[in-house]
């Protein structure tokens, strides 16, 4: 594999725009969750397998970086990367762009559960789609690491 995989396309919605005519930096989200649920059809976790198996995805940690303004209407695109991943979890990177120009508008790095929903309780991957994810991740191996992949917070101060 030469790049991320592709996860979802949509476009800026109104009720995403804030006061200032851009997106609102909590809609920035939206499409990155709307991508893991992408993630969760391609792996076997669509609404037949999650209720087949029990199991669902669940965030346990997310970080989100902003790099530019868009506005509504804006189509867009989300791409992702498998960093890490093992029996019950696994760390995403997803670039969110401009879906024409191709501009870096966010990042987000998540950190996912495997849920089974009895629990509800972190388990193993069911099997298929744990294999589908040992795929993924064997595919994204050769990709670059992303820089800011597991970085804190910077807090910058002047002197």
């Amino acid at each position: 594999m030469t790049e991320p995989m592709h996860l979802y396309d949509a476009v800026v919605l109104k009720e995403w725009v804030d006061f200032n005519g851009h997106m609102n930096d909590a809609a920035y989200a939206i499409p990155f969750s709307r991508a893991i649920d992408a993630l969760m059809d391609q792996i076997g976790l669509d609404t037949e397998g999650r209720k087949a198996t029990n199991h669902t995805l669940f965030t346990l940690a997310m970080q989100l970086r902003f790099h530019h303004e868009v506005k509504e209407g804006a189509p867009l695109k989300v791409s992702g990367q498998i960093l890490e991943i093992d029996a019950k979890r696994l760390r995403l990177y997803q670039w969110l762009r401009h879906g024409e120009t191709g501009t870096l508008l966010a990042t987000c790095e998540q950190l996912l559960a495997s849920i089974d929903q009895t629990g509800p309780k972190i388990s193993p991957f069911p099997p298929e789609a744990g294999a589908a994810l040992q795929k993924l991740a064997s595919d994204h191996a050769s990709l670059p690491t992303p820089e800011d992949a597991g970085q804190v917070i910077p807090f910058a101060h002047e002197t």
